[in-house]
């Protein structure tokens, strides 16, 4: 049997072969409050079988393994991204098969040196590697209380994958798995199907300029999602139509959603009742301070974004507003009426001083991810690129000052082009975790717990960068300048390393 470990950004395909450089042992530098994760590796010349995994953890350390699953496209590469629930499988001959490991340090964990053995019970044996798990001083906030944003954009339409009846008990088990899988990958902004939720409340049209708005379901969303999760943004969904702003979502006499024409008296009657009514909830509940709009969702034109935008001023004062922006060219044409500007990652580097400009004018700046860049000299969070991309994104963030990242899709399972189906040209780009209907829940991709965990980076820096911004920027810099200027590192061996100098530094804080 051939046993090896490394680090979790490495790319472990079913052909992978241990290399001259590997070994059984792996050393994982850790935060407290933090997770860290590595991988087991497995490849025999024979049929084996894994019949199950354990791991002795430390005090204060949470260990949990999973089993990486591959997914098959169009390209016929078993590319591995799904983290399976079962530790049983049968191995094929000259395959190799990784075991991702998750170490938890608890809050309250005692910094030292800890040694975590892991055993792979086989066919042909158990094997055991012991890793080593060196727990530093710093302790990571909450995802509530960063000061970087995290959002995905989320489907609340989960047929046909999960047969489930809004709002019946599955139902309810189901969404908190997703918070609680929010709240582990520092999801701190939740999007928030607001009209459909009202919808789902009773609310509906009852004259020509009047609506009976039921806030019922959203209080209970929002409080379940808070309780569960740990969120400091409230987003709700655009109301125009993505791309051309033409139309306008509203809910009709028979408590549906419904499409109007933009700028029509229809539309102003709507939005006259519709923003003052979710103003004066929101104040009630506590939650205006939370509440960031987004409008239209990529704007190719600046007309009925800046029209809704005066309209949200009026009726909504003071809640600033956020876009996701694909066209450099209208991100400049939005001007300061724009809070939080959101280009994707290449509209970002095309106008980067302009963004610049922005946040030096008190403007919030983060960017996003959706189907494009496509190209691999991008970083992106496509299936088909090296895990460690994933995790490379808020390194280039941090260097380049940005403080929020969107990626659109959390559960779009169904799309053509981006979605499970193997046709799927955008591989992966539309989920970051996978429908277990059998089970109940979800799978959590590699690429959403790499995702993860550079966000966890990212928060090391900045608290690196309170007391030495020279040495954060420095060791940011070696990992990503950019999102196109980035070192090369499929092994993630050069990210361990700079978190480990990180680490490092922040235990010398103070003495």
């Amino acid at each position: 049997m051939y046993i090896w470990s490394v680090g979790s950004s490495a790319h472990i395909m079913t052909n992978s072969r241990m290399r001259r450089e590997d070994t059984a042992e792996l050393t994982l530098h850790s935060g407290r409050n933090m997770a860290v994760c590595g991988q087991v590796v497995l490849r025999d010349v024979v049929d084996f079988s894994i019949s199950g995994i354990t791991m002795e953890a430390p005090t204060g350390v949470d260990a949990s393994a999973q089993l990486v699953e591959t997914v098959l496209f169009n390209d016929g590469v078993p590319y591995p991204d799904i983290l399976s629930e079962k530790t049983e499988k049968a191995v094929r001959a000259h395959t190799a098969q990784s075991i991702w490991v998750t170490l938890r340090v608890a809050a309250d964990a005692t910094p030292a040196a800890y040694r975590v053995p892991v055993t792979a019970h086989t066919s042909i044996g158990d094997f055991t590697v012991v890793w080593t798990l060196v727990v530093h001083k710093a302790a990571l906030p909450k995802p509530a209380d960063s000061d970087f944003g995290h959002e995905y954009f989320f489907n609340l339409h989960l047929a046909p994958y999960f047969d489930l009846p809004r709002y019946s008990e599955a139902w309810w088990a189901l969404m908190k798995q997703i918070a609680e899988t929010m709240k582990d990958l520092r999801v701190n902004s939740l999007s928030l199907p607001l009209v459909s939720l009202l919808c789902d409340g009773g609310s509906k049209r009852i004259a020509p300029d009047r609506w009976a708005f039921d806030f019922s379901k959203v209080d209970e969303f929002i409080s379940f999602f808070l309780t569960h999760g740990s969120f400091r943004q409230l987003t709700p969904s655009a109301l125009l139509t993505s791309v051309t702003g033409l139309h306008l979502n509203l809910i009709d006499e028979n408590g549906h959603t419904a499409e109007i024409d933009s700028m029509s008296p229809e539309s102003e009657a709507w939005l006259s009742a519709y923003a003052p009514a979710v103003y004066k909830h929101f104040k009630e509940m506590g939650w205006l301070s939370m509440l960031c709009l987004r409008l239209e969702d990529e704007p190719h034109t600046k007309e009925y974004w800046l029209w809704l935008r005066e309209r949200m001023r009026t009726y909504m004062p003071g809640v600033p507003c956020g876009e996701p922006i694909d066209t450099h060219e209208v991100g400049r044409e939005l001007g300061g009426a724009c809070d939080q500007y959101v280009p994707r990652l290449e509209v970002y580097e095309q106008g980067m001083d302009f963004y610049k400009t922005r946040q030096a004018a008190g403007d919030t700046v983060w960017v996003y991810s959706c189907c494009f860049p496509e190209d691999p000299w991008y970083l992106n969070k496509f299936i088909d690129l090296p895990h460690a991309y994933s995790r490379m994104m808020a390194w280039a963030c941090f260097s380049q000052g940005i403080t929020g990242f969107l990626h659109w899709g959390f559960n779009y399972w169904g799309g053509s082009m981006y979605g499970l189906s193997p046709e799927s040209r955008f591989k992966g780009d539309g989920f970051i975790v996978y429908p277990n209907a059998e089970a109940g829940r979800l799978n959590l991709s590699v690429r959403g717990a790499e995702t993860r965990d550079g966000l966890q980076d990212r928060e090391l820096l900045h608290m690196l960068a309170a007391v030495s911004p020279a040495s954060a920027l420095s060791i940011s810099r070696r990992v990503a300048v950019s999102f196109s200027d980035f070192t090369y590192d499929p092994t993630g061996r050069l990210l361990d390393a700079a978190r480990a100098e990180v680490l490092t530094l922040l235990d010398g804080c103070g003495e």
